[in-house]
């Protein structure tokens, strides 16, 4: 009878509804990090992975940080997870300046803060060949740029690097990956609007 028993207890548990789900979305998110990190070594970077796959992230010299993680935009019948990079340059302080980039036939970076130095800084970017470039190979969704007190940020939202889920009903997650020459634009154009003008 206690052989039995001692069996019973040491047989594993069959796992719960949410912790194979959270296995599902943990194996989609490794596969879609996979090219990012592959780009950021590539680049010469270390990146280091979360154990759970929510992002990557590396020092690149002493002030910058680079990171590629993913941002959730909950519908009424489920999810959209977005790859999104991140990039931090500490030491680019300035007055405040938030641009966005309008996407269309004639793209450019659009001043989003009523200062001479966000219309200044939306001017030389558009004018940057090298950068309208990297735009049109990267397959973006959004760009972001912020300069203030805390530096400057960078945000690039991919459209590839998604994962859609459907709750209702309840449907396994559909993952879009992101092909190497997109990551590596993504990170190259990253990098660039870090570092000027």
């Amino acid at each position: 009878m206690t052989s039995k028993r001692a069996a019973r207890q040491q047989r594993p548990l069959p796992l719960s509804l949410r912790h194979r789900v959270s296995l599902l979305y943990e194996g989609r998110r490794a596969t879609i990090l996979g090219e990012p990190v592959a780009a950021m070594r590539r680049a010469g970077l270390d990146p280091v992975v979360d154990a759970r796959h929510r992002y990557a992230r590396s020092r690149s010299g002493p002030a910058t940080t680079i990171e590629v993680g993913f941002a959730h935009n909950f519908r009424i019948f489920g999810a959209l997870i977005d790859t999104l990079w991140t990039g931090k340059h500490e030491a680019a302080h300035g007055s405040a300046a938030v641009l966005a980039y309008r996407f269309g036939r004639n793209g450019r970076f659009l001043a989003r803060t009523r200062s001479e130095k966000a219309r200044k800084w939306a001017e030389a970017l558009n004018s940057d060949v090298r950068i309208r470039q990297l735009i049109a190979q990267a397959e973006l969704k959004e760009i972001r740029l912020e300069e203030g007190v805390r530096g400057r940020i960078v945000q690039l939202q991919s459209l590839p690097g998604t994962i859609t889920a459907l709750y209702f009903p309840p449907l396994p997650p559909y993952t879009v990956p992101i092909r190497p020459g997109e990551a590596d634009a993504q990170l190259a154009l990253l990098t660039r609007l870090l570092s000027g003008p």
